[in-house]
């Protein structure tokens, strides 16, 4: 057996492409029949450069549920990946609605459509939380992954009344921890102004920038305020921005927790960095990384999963499945880790 086929591999971010349609179907209370988006707006960006690039998989959008899954089965055993983690394309952005019941009803749709159209015993679909309630999320999150069964949940790093690491979001935490679900901030472009995105002109800038700043701000904010510290069995991921970013910011952050932690960082009794390696925090690798090797070397590989990020346009699968399966400057006992282990012990597989 070669190298590209000698390790099974967990997807760990991968993607459906849902339709607003399906969703609202499951719409209840005084929400049921209504019709209005549930997808808040963004800039109408030309990701494609009018179809000349994409994914070979970029069709996912004009499937149905039933064929995306059938497509998903094809996908998994053509590579000899053994499960994946599927999250939202557009419905990440549920949280970000302003009318508190109708944003509640719609997560509560979200959810029950992933579970009841797109789980099964090797897709695991990941739903979304009412973010600006938090008491409202925590009884989404105990409904969602104890009647539904889901095994995560997915947090937009942009749309948030405040910043991850605030108190408010602590009773969700808490309930994540205790049912040993996780929880799940996934990178977007969406809302970039937020991050002062807004002064860019092009695509490229935007999605460069953006991706990074919103999640950098988040990580901040979670790692500043001892939440890995307050909560130390959460399973926490920050996904789709890579993973080389760790060994620079993380040194950033232990300088300053070095000059000011007594005051700004008072739950943190070690540096950011130390807090990192000992917390069940990890992040997503897609391959193409040139200082990957860097980032596991400074961190633990026990951080480290491996995501598809099919069908998105940017994605680079298969072939960075098969540059992380051949990667001979990791041993073969780290590669598992990254490429199945991890993501079996996070996920709960």
């Amino acid at each position: 057996m070669n190298a590209e086929q000698s390790i099974t591999a967990i997807d760990a971010d991968g993607h459906i492409l849902e339709h607003v349609s399906d969703v609202q179907r499951y719409l209840e209370g005084e929400s049921k029949g209504r019709r209005t988006p549930l997808w808040p707006g963004c800039q109408p960006w030309d990701s494609s450069l009018g179809d000349t690039i994409g994914h070979p998989y970029e069709y996912f959008g004009k499937l149905t549920a039933e064929e995306q899954v059938a497509l998903w089965h094809r996908i998994l055993e053509e590579n000899d990946i053994e499960k994946a983690v599927l999250f939202s394309t557009g419905s990440g952005s549920v949280p970000k609605l302003q009318e508190t019941g109708f944003a509640i009803d719609a997560c509560r749709a979200v959810n029950t459509h992933f579970a009841e159209d797109y789980a099964n015993d090797r897709l695991f679909p990941v739903g979304v939380l009412p973010m600006r309630t938090p008491d409202a999320a925590v009884d989404e999150l105990r409904r969602a992954s104890q009647e539904l069964g889901l095994r995560a949940f997915e947090i937009m790093p942009t749309g948030l009344p405040s910043a991850l690491g605030n108190s408010i979001y602590h009773p969700i935490y808490a309930e994540a921890e205790r049912l040993g679900v996780v929880i799940s901030v996934h990178g977007t472009r969406h809302w970039a102004h937020e991050v002062g995105a807004g002064t860019l002109g092009t695509f490229s800038e935007v999605h460069c920038y953006a991706f990074t700043a919103a999640m950098l701000l988040q990580f901040t904010s979670v790692m500043a305020n001892g939440i890995a510290v307050k909560f130390p069995k959460l399973k926490m991921s920050f996904l789709e921005i890579g993973a080389s970013w760790l060994p620079y910011y993380l040194d950033r952050l232990d300088e300053h927790w070095e000059k000011r932690g007594k005051v700004d960082m008072p739950l943190m009794t070690e540096a950011p960095s130390e807090v990192f390696r000992n917390s069940l925090f990890k992040v997503s690798v897609e391959g193409g990384e040139k200082t990957l090797l860097t980032a596991i070397e400074y961190c633990g590989a026990d951080h480290f999963m491996f995501a598809t990020d099919v069908p998105h346009w940017d994605c680079e699968f298969p072939h960075n499945l098969k540059e992380l399966r051949e990667m001979t400057e990791l041993s073969p006992e780290v590669r598992k880790k990254i490429l199945y282990d991890n993501a079996k012990e996070f996920y709960g597989f």
